[in-house]
């Protein structure tokens, strides 16, 4: 997908309503929201063309049964619903995000996903899923209503097929405002939208729990978004920001004519390694750190002297070793006033995005990736190389940040039972001892279509 290219932002003020640097209590432990629409990116187009065959003859479909690239096939929104996130505009993604209270900086793309730096953490978006992290005092559960409304009159997605919502415990729970004063709140503002969900509190609850509510997937295609938020209301809470506009490209009335989209080629099936480039196989490692090295965060404060923004974010990466742990990948780094920085990174069909508040009271980092890591080359006595390589991501991401704790959270998506076993494996190893630290907790959960791996760590 091409992008008109964004002019480079300066850095945002040094306080404001979510950024409190002369009090010193910026909450940096994140929100994370994860909507999918359909179980791979072109599961929704495979299904609209199946349906759509069943109502031509061979010959009609003899034109239409040729695969096209995604581009030809889902850009034109004036032929209908286009199946893809990506192709909503810019504009109703900002109006979104301004009801969570945070604006776009910057916005890199690939192939397959879109990553928009935002001035509250970031936005991650494919054809078939978004996912939205947010920081400080944001209302990132106000978003819910908007992206299942944009997904629906834009996309023509009329159900969801997973949803996933985390975050760990906060540092100032008090200054949060709804509906992220408590977790209870946060559970019941979810299944008021969604049906099947659980929630879980992991870890130990006098330390640093972790928190998570995640939906059952719909494999029926038939869990319809329920409980919308009228428009009026949804404009309302963005403080008389129309969604609509006056032109009429953000016109909201229902297109009755459906875009017939091409089956991907036969041999593409979602039970293969990837679809058109998306992998089938869902990982995401997340590392949250706190008490970090103040010796370790003096990279990450703004000096009179260079730029901040853009060209400051690359100064970081260099002087950190924070360009070394994806050399290959599309990097789009900021550097705040007076200090704070964050990260998207863009690897084929994976990301990884970085966070950083280091200020020593309320000192904060968070690393997560979704990026495949490469098994090493010569793997130790027990063989396991992949699962080394993940501890070396672990002990790299550590080293620069120095954490007096971290947390590890590994997600891993199982097909079947065999394929499972191998995950649950996996992750336990992964999780294991580093060195310098005492680990706290190891918790596993096995959910449906997931696994999930759960450690704990304090400095010794």
């Amino acid at each position: 997908m091409i992008h008109d290219p964004l002019p480079q932002p300066s850095a945002p003020p040094p306080s404001g309503t979510n950024y409190s640097a002369e009090f010193g209590c910026f909450e940096g432990p994140e929100k994370l929201l994860e909507i999918w629409f359909s179980p791979s990116p072109f599961a929704a187009a495979m299904t609209a063309s199946n349906n759509s065959s069943n109502d031509h003859s061979d010959s009609e479909m003899s034109d239409e049964s040729t695969p096209a690239t995604p581009n030809e096939s889902q850009i034109n929104l004036s032929l209908g619903y286009s199946n893809n996130l990506r192709t909503v505009d810019r504009a109703l993604w900002d109006s979104m995000l301004a009801t969570v209270k945070c604006t776009v900086l910057s916005v890199v793309s690939n192939a397959q996903l879109d990553a928009y730096l935002l001035s509250e953490s970031s936005m991650f978006v494919f054809p078939h899923k978004i996912v939205l992290k947010t920081c400080g005092t944001t209302t990132l559960l106000k978003a819910v209503p908007y992206i299942l409304e944009l997904a629906r009159t834009r996309c023509g997605f009329e159900s969801v097929y997973r949803l996933f919502y985390s975050r760990k415990s906060f540092m100032f729970p008090d200054k949060q405002p709804g509906p992220h004063r408590s977790w209870e709140e946060e559970v019941a503002y979810l299944d008021n939208h969604f049906e099947h969900g659980a929630s879980y509190v992991i870890g130990n609850t006098r330390a640093e729990e972790w928190y998570l509510y995640l939906t059952s997937p719909d494999m029926t295609q038939h869990h319809h978004i329920e409980n919308l938020t009228n428009m009026q209301q949804l404009m309302k809470e963005t403080d008389g920001l129309s969604w609509m506009g006056n032109e009429d490209k953000y016109n909201w009335s229902k297109m009755d004519t459906k875009m017939v989209v091409p089956k991907p080629p036969v041999h593409e099936t979602f039970c293969a390694s990837s679809v058109m480039g998306y992998r089938t196989h869902d990982e995401t490692i997340e590392i949250l750190m706190t008490s970090l090295n103040p010796d370790a965060m003096r990279a990450f404060y703004h000096d009179d002297t260079e730029p901040s923004g853009l060209i400051g974010g690359k100064r970081v990466d260099k002087d950190t070793g924070l360009d070394m742990l994806y050399p290959e990948a599309n990097v789009d780094s900021f550097l705040f006033e007076p200090c704070g920085y964050s990260c998207n990174g863009l690897q084929d069909d994976g990301y990884y995005t970085i966070h950083v508040t280091p200020e020593p009271s309320c000192s904060y980092a968070s690393f997560e990736t979704t990026i495949p890591t490469q098994p090493v080359e010569t793997p130790g006595k027990n063989g396991h190389g992949r699962e080394e390589a993940i501890r070396k991501l672990i002990r790299q991401v550590i080293d620069i940040f120095q954490p007096g704790s971290f947390t590890v959270t590994y997600f891993a998506s199982h097909a079947h039972k065999d394929q499972q076993s191998d995950n649950i494996n996996k992750l336990v190893r992964s999780v294991d001892q580093f060195g310098g630290y005492k680990r706290k907790d190891k918790i596993l959960h096995e959910f449906e279509g997931y696994d999930l791996i759960f450690g704990h760590y304090t400095k010794m």
